[in-house]
């Protein structure tokens, strides 16, 4: 569109006497079943799109072409030039920070009933892994999807199953995505610089994704016994700490009181303890326990006898951060 054009649709859209701003409940619960949305998501989606003068309009000639598709799946004509406008935003979003983040899981049934199918609505490079739990109704099946895999899942329902329902939830899980060529993510280096980056095919970053058992460094709660304990279910009444610290880190408060690990100079160092990881499960729990605002990072783990390679919970953003106080 060039700017004649938008200039003209947003001059069409600001005369409009047919806009109504009183928002009625068909109008939300329209909204709510196509497009995923709670109660006030919906009114608010509707003022928004009611508000914005650059929106698509369709063509009477378009609508009574695609009205005899669209009524029956529960779209008005509204609802249909809105859904036109989120698959472009979907579209655009790839590439930006400003969506929701974090982890979902999806319960299969209904047309997201085995993998494939949730690799298709979602736009997946490869079939998700499933997983095997208890639903509502016994036993059943999930998959763990990113937010941008999300959307896409949504909007395609939207399109092909307004009337489904899917149940997703959002994990507020650590992230933990270690490359297997690089160091990469690593507690204060840039592994993306060239003199971090490895010399030889061969080189192989340690610990890998799935190494078990594995350590980790822990600086704040999870280095009491108590919290450690009862968070992983120990038997033992004591855990097996060692001292140790870490290189290229410095420890800062978030929310005014819990604490952040962040990057800093090589030759800042952080002292707290060294735990062995021994499974995935427990791992687990721990990404549970530090929610999504941390990053599972490597690092090197110096204790009284040894230089280890580990991983610890990198705090992954910048909003709210203050200085420790001591």
């Amino acid at each position: 569109m060039d700017l004649l054009d938008e200039l003209e649709s947003m001059a069409i859209n600001i005369s409009d006497p047919s806009t109504n701003m009183i928002i009625s409940d068909v109008d939300v619960e329209r909204w709510q079943v196509l497009f995923g949305l709670s109660r006030p998501e919906a009114a608010q989606a509707i003022e928004a799109h009611r508000n914005d003068f650059t929106k698509t309009r369709v063509s009477d000639e378009l609508w009574e072409a695609v009205r005899p598709n669209k009524e029956p799946e529960g779209f008005d004509r509204e609802a249909y030039e809105y859904s036109i406008t989120q698959k472009r935003v979907i579209n655009t979003k790839a590439t930006t920070a400003t969506i929701e983040s974090g982890t979902f899981i999806v319960q299969l049934g209904g047309p997201l009933n085995c993998a494939g199918a949730i690799q298709e609505a979602a736009q997946l490079n490869a079939p998700p892994q499933l997983a095997t739990g208890v639903g509502e109704h016994g036993q059943t099946q999930f998959c763990e999807i990113d937010v941008l895999a999300k959307s896409m899942l949504v909007a395609w329902l939207a399109e092909h199953h307004p009337s489904f329902r899917p149940i997703i939830v959002r994990l507020a899980k650590a992230k933990k995505d270690l490359c297997s060529r690089t160091l990469a993510p690593m507690l204060g280096v840039d592994s993306t610089l060239p003199q971090h980056r490895a010399v030889a095919d061969s080189f192989t970053p340690l610990p890998r994704q799935n190494d078990y058992p594995v350590w980790y460094f822990f600086y704040g709660t999870l280095a009491d016994p108590q919290v450690l304990t009862q968070h992983l279910g120990l038997e033992e009444k004591q855990p097996s700490f060692l001292p140790a610290h870490v290189c290229g880190g410095q420890v800062r408060t978030w929310a005014g009181k819990y604490k952040a690990l962040v990057d800093a100079p090589m030759e800042n160092q952080v002292f707290g303890s060294a735990f062995l990881v021994t499974s995935r499960e427990q791992e687990e729990a721990l990404r549970f326990y530090e929610t999504d605002k941390y990053d599972v990072v490597r690092c090197r783990i110096v204790t009284e006898d040894d230089t280890l390679d580990g991983l610890t919970f990198r705090f992954n953003g910048t909003e709210g951060l203050e200085e420790l106080k001591q």
